[in-house]
């Protein structure tokens, strides 16, 4: 017999998971596919086994880009950095190269601060004390003002940290306020059901509202599902992708879907300080900030890294080295070595979105990036300064393969792929997240985001879904 719910989720993410609590407050039967599995604090490990990083981390690359997600229950709150910041109210008056107001003119200076202070609240949101900042911050923020400029603590979701350097894989002692300790937890609490190991494949409309059918991924076996209203939470590889899949059973499409990816800005940096013990590999992943430069498009954060991400991923190596350090007993020798001397410094800022998702005729997920003039600048002055604030305390910036010798981007906050607008030829949802000519079909993630923000996306992300869960509960009201 077809399972019927009041609504179904796709995703469990910062969009998915404040979604499914908010609506089954409400008492409206919530469903919530997840393609990942459940992890907590027992079944994580402090690793940087590559077998087990694949199971929590989902991988896209393409044309002159590499996106890394996270692929579980809570998605990428139980890997992300706990960074949570408000974005920037200039953000939202950003304009094209039209003159066209990116963003929905409901969302303004302001607008959104009331859900802001719900997130923060549920996160535990704090201003770290200096005290609490990890060494390597606080070296990133002695540099920064021997260069001139200010530097100042992040305001993160973490309580109490034990500091032990593996916010990435998955936080073994519950101080990382990842989504599995609130959001998740109120939405089962109020009834909502979590299929864990569950992709959807395409979503149709029928006569109650949606048919959504899904894969079991352990049994192979393919599902169905019905309900009155869909949200798509499955971020901005994801969700556009699944749009795009079931085009053919929905209406009227816009031609936005896929295109406009953002890269956020992001951009992993190094620095050598031979006179400095950085403790690059403990700690918080990350401690503090620089606005100084947000008129130049960017800031800075001082960025933890383990190992496997410094030397494989990244490839950092000294500018006379004829290749990267990531071989054997090599690779073992300058991974310990840059434990000591390693500064990281993590660039997020206003790219020109110039990426875009989209299917190859056997409807496989393909991804490109065009570098724009926009993109190229904001990174060749990101390098600019932090060269700067490095050599300001006797250190050397190391070179970052990816931008620097092959103009690729790698991101873990990838927007706009679904982005909100005005109306169906400028973006594909409207400012309340529903897809344009889909009634009660939503899409609540990162890819709805209209532009780069310029800092870490997650506190915006869940304050959209929540403004956007008042607005889905009260069209359930009518």
């Amino acid at each position: 017999m077809l399972e019927f719910f009041d609504v179904c989720i796709i995703g469990s993410g910062f969009g998915g998971a404040v979604c499914g609590a908010k609506l089954s407050e409400a008492k409206k039967t919530t469903l919530i596919l997840e393609q990942g599995k459940r992890w907590d604090k027992n079944a994580f490990q402090q690793t940087q086994d590559v077998k087990y990083l694949k199971e929590i981390y989902e991988e896209f690359e393409g044309e002159n880009i590499k996106i890394s997600t996270g692929r579980c229950v809570g998605g990428g709150s139980l890997l992300y950095s706990a960074s949570s910041l408000r974005t920037p109210s200039s953000i939202f008056e950003q304009k094209d190269k039209d003159g066209r107001r990116l963003w929905p003119s409901i969302y303004n200076k302001g607008s959104l601060n009331s859900y802001y202070m719900r997130v923060e609240k549920k996160l535990n949101v704090k201003q770290l004390l200096w005290s609490e900042v990890p060494k390597k911050d606080g070296i990133f923020a002695k540099a920064c003002n021997a260069a001139g400029y200010t530097c100042d603590r992040l305001r993160t979701a973490i309580v109490n940290c034990r500091n032990c350097g593996f916010c990435h894989t998955g936080c073994k002692f519950d101080r990382k306020q990842s989504l599995i300790l609130n959001y998740i937890p109120d939405a089962e609490k109020n009834g909502a059901r979590i299929k864990e190991g569950c992709k959807a494949l395409l979503v149709k409309r029928n006569e109650k509202g949606y048919l959504v059918v899904y894969k079991d991924l352990k049994s192979g076996l393919l599902n169905e599902v019905s309900c009155k209203a869909v949200i798509i939470s499955a971020g901005a590889v994801q969700s556009p992708a699944l749009m795009l899949k079931s085009k053919k059973f929905l209406n009227n499409l816009s031609d936005h879907v896929g295109k406009n990816l953002s890269a956020n800005g992001d951009m992993f940096l190094a620095g050598y300080l031979p006179n400095e013990d950085c403790e690059v590999y403990k700690g918080k992943a990350q401690g503090c900030v620089t606005y100084a430069f947000w008129e130049e498009g960017f800031v800075l954060q001082g960025m933890g890294t383990l190992p496997i991400s410094a030397t494989v991923i990244n490839r950092i190596r000294f500018k006379n080295a004829k290749r990267p350090f990531y071989w054997g007993i090599e690779m073992k020798r300058v991974m310990k070595e840059y434990g000591k001397h390693l500064l990281g410094i993590a660039v997020i800022g206003l790219d020109g979105s110039d990426g875009r998702v989209f299917l190859d005729e056997n409807d496989n997920i393909r991804l490109s990036w065009s570098m724009s003039e926009k993109s190229r600048k904001v990174f060749d002055k990101a390098i600019a300064r932090a060269k700067e604030i490095v050599e300001s305390i006797g250190g050397e910036l190391l070179i970052t393969e990816p931008y620097q010798e092959r103009g690729e981007v790698v991101t873990v906050h990838p927007l706009g792929t679904c982005r909100m607008a005005e109306n169906i030829t400028d973006g594909v949802v409207d400012a309340n997240c529903q897809v344009f000519d889909n009634p009660n079909l939503y899409i609540v993630d990162g890819s709805v985001i209209p532009s780069p923000l310029g800092v870490n996306p997650s506190l915006t992300i869940a304050a959209v879904a929540e403004k956007v869960s008042d607005y889905i509960v009260q069209k359930f009201q009518e």
